[in-house]
């Protein structure tokens, strides 16, 4: 798209370098069209123990998330033209290619615009249970290219993105599984970034309804009040998974839940975007997800497991030597003839 974000980087100086080829320098162009510069939150000190996140909030290291390692590792924390922080994840589809399909909420990530802007952060956890803090930048990528999207106060308020780059095989992320039927879960478990900080992971124990939390149809699902952790501001976009399957049935798009109930469970409660409406969406491929996450079945597959990512087994990567070239002198065109054989059938 022409353009770059980098990740926050500590420090009152930065260098910026662009190597170029000699003979490419008159083509080069570039415009530094915005610096952001943090006062406070992004980079803790040293002396920093406690995150603004609310403390009924659960760190994903903690036993609790012990069956949910995969999907732990898929959800990530995003920047947004370097403000704005939600949270988000990884798919899988049933090309089983790999594609880096990432699905948030579509109040994040607006429109096209602002999908290249967008800052990944992987494996921002704390290290400890019950700290709530301490967690590592240090995974991140950035740019995305918009995909397809269905806008909150009229759809179900989900952005579906491509990332400009695979997530490097040193982040260990997982594409999760989803469920697209509509079928009411049991209960649901929510992994999200709290204020936009370090991953957490929420339990409700509940059947959730399908509501009409907009005015605008049955587009979102009602979560009541968690009986374990919270969500918050930054938690938006996050996945709720039906907790027998483990799969991703819908977005959060908003909600009152907190810690302020002093003599139970936290209180409020929330509203996710149904994974099964943003499968319709508006019914065009720009406005749903199902020509994504289903190339291979055009829509018809509702349901899929996740799954760690890697090349198909056996495959090979072949790297072909060639050479090929416009007409030369006397009308001469030089080109390489490739064959290639599979003994092995």
């Amino acid at each position: 798209e022409g353009e770059y974000w980098s990740a926050p980087l500590p420090g009152e100086e930065l260098v910026i370098e662009v190597s170029v080829p000699v003979d490419r320098m008159e083509d080069l162009e570039l415009l530094l069209t915005a610096v952001n510069h943090g006062y406070r939150g992004f980079f803790a000190q040293p002396n920093e123990t406690a995150a603004p996140s609310q403390s009924c909030n659960i760190d994903v290291v903690c036993p609790e998330g012990d069956p949910w390692r995969d999907q732990i590792r898929s959800t990530a924390r995003i920047i947004i033209s370097g403000r704005s922080g939600c949270s988000a994840q990884l798919l899988n589809n049933t090309a089983d290619d790999g594609a880096p399909y990432l699905l948030t909420a579509q109040h994040c990530v607006e429109n096209a615009s602002e999908a290249p802007t967008v800052v990944v952060f992987w494996n921002y956890e704390s290290p400890t249970c019950g700290m709530l803090a301490g967690g590592s930048l240090t995974d991140n990528q950035s740019g995305s290219t918009l995909v397809s999207s269905y806008e909150w106060i009229t759809g179900s308020d989900f952005t579906l993105v491509r990332l400009d780059d695979m997530p490097d095989p040193s982040f260990n992320v997982y594409y999760a599984g989803w469920d697209a039927t509509g079928n009411i879960p049991p209960g649901g478990v929510a992994i999200h970034h709290p204020e936009a900080d370090e991953k957490a992971i929420s339990f409700d124990d509940d059947p959730h309804p399908k509501y009409n939390h907009y005015g605008n149809g049955s587009h979102q699902w009602r979560v009541g009040e968690y009986e374990l952790g919270t969500t918050e501001p930054g938690s938006s976009g996050g996945c709720i998974y039906d907790r027998s399957s483990q799969r991703c049935i819908g977005t959060l798009t908003g909600g009152t839940a907190s810690c302020n109930d002093p003599h139970g469970p936290p209180a409020g409660y929330d509203f996710y975007g149904r994974m099964d409406v943003h499968w319709e969406g508006d019914g065009t491929p720009e406005g749903r997800l199902k020509d994504w996450l289903d190339p291979v079945g055009g829509g018809t597959t509702l349901v899929l497991d996740g799954r760690d990512w890697q090349a198909p087994t056996g495959s090979e990567t072949w790297l072909i030597p060639a050479a090929a070239s416009t007409p030369g002198v006397g009308t001469s065109n030089w080109k390489t003839q490739i064959v290639v054989t599979n003994p092995t059938g």
